[in-house]
């Protein structure tokens, strides 16, 4: 039995040896695993790590082109108010006002980080609203200037018709004046026929100034149906040699050409349209002289005949 136990026990002792022996190898095979899963973590942690490194500095370089691309837009939009600016003063302040929003706008921008998406997408869509409101003025201006063209037609169109109208008027009044010139040249009292004899006591033609008794003035006053119809003053008046007009008084005045004229003698008559004979006398008052006499016949504020007579020396006949 003892020496049963002494064969068995050199092999229990055998194999015990064995399996102190195996342990530490598998302790080590587990550390190199779990050293190997560490360096793998770490690799994937490095490439996670660095990859969202470098996705982080792409949206921050995207992030600040769009900050400075809605700066440059914001500016560019200014620049188009200030374009807008038209002589409406009232058009002019609601543009000033739209500019004053987009400096105000720039001055925020300005303050804001590139990494904040969300106020940037709010300004975004600010400048966006004020475009819309630039495109309205743009509208609203072209429609003024539309307009004030239109108006500008219409007031050459107007100063045209003005300047034509004017002429036509000018050349119609023009027309009147001649026609009504020729109406009162056509309506103004015409004679014939005038003569001036001098005559004697006994009604007889004698020049002899020591017999002349009166100077006898005929004439026929033309029918005409323009002249004003009835009664109405012919004046005579005679000049002598000396140009001295016959004349009883001094008074004795008529108006001729706004002026206040002496006249030897005058009758009236009732002209109704017809040929008139008419006669006036002019009564010697001894103021005669020998030489050639003029007779000037007026009648309605003109002159309407002329004559001539000659005075002798005295003589028995």
């Amino acid at each position: 039995m003892e020496d049963q136990n002494k064969n068995q026990n050199p092999e229990n002792t055998q194999q015990q040896n064995k399996q102190v022996v195996n342990q530490p190898k598998k302790s080590n095979s587990g550390l190199i695993f779990l050293l190997f899963l560490l360096v793998i973590l770490l690799g994937v942690v490095t490439w996670l790590y660095i990859n969202q490194r470098n996705t982080t500095e792409e949206i921050q370089t995207v992030l600040t082109a769009e900050k400075d691309s809605l700066q440059t837009h914001l500016e560019q939009l200014k620049a188009e108010y200030d374009e807008l600016m038209t002589d409406n003063d009232s058009i002019n302040e609601q543009l000033n006002l739209e500019k004053k929003k987009i400096d105000n706008l720039i001055a925020e921008l300005k303050t804001t980080k590139a990494t904040n998406f969300t106020k940037i997408k709010q300004l975004e869509a600010e400048l966006g609203t004020l475009r819309e409101v630039a495109q309205s003025y743009v509208r609203q201006i072209d429609s003024l200037n539309t307009m004030n063209q239109a108006l500008v037609a219409e007031n050459i169109k107007v100063k045209n018709e003005i300047t034509v109208f004017q002429t036509e008027k000018k050349e119609l009044e023009e027309k009147n004046k001649d026609l009504t010139g020729k109406v009162e040249f056509a309506s103004v009292l015409r004679t014939e026929n005038l003569k001036a004899i001098c005559i004697n006591k006994r009604g007889k033609e004698n020049n002899k100034i020591n017999k002349i008794e009166k100077i006898k003035i005929d004439f026929t006053i033309k029918e005409n149906v323009l002249a004003k119809q009835g009664e109405r003053d012919i004046f005579v008046r005679i000049a002598g040699p000396d140009d001295y007009i016959l004349a009883k008084s001094e008074d004795d005045l008529f108006e001729f050409e706004g002026k206040q004229i002496v006249f030897s003698a005058k009758r009236p008559i009732d002209f109704i349209g017809n040929d008139l004979e008419v006669t006036i006398y002019w009564d010697n008052n001894g103021a005669l002289i020998p030489g050639k006499y003029e007779v000037y016949l007026f009648g309605d504020g003109a002159q309407i005949g002329t004559a001539t007579f000659d005075i002798q020396e005295s003589g028995w006949f």
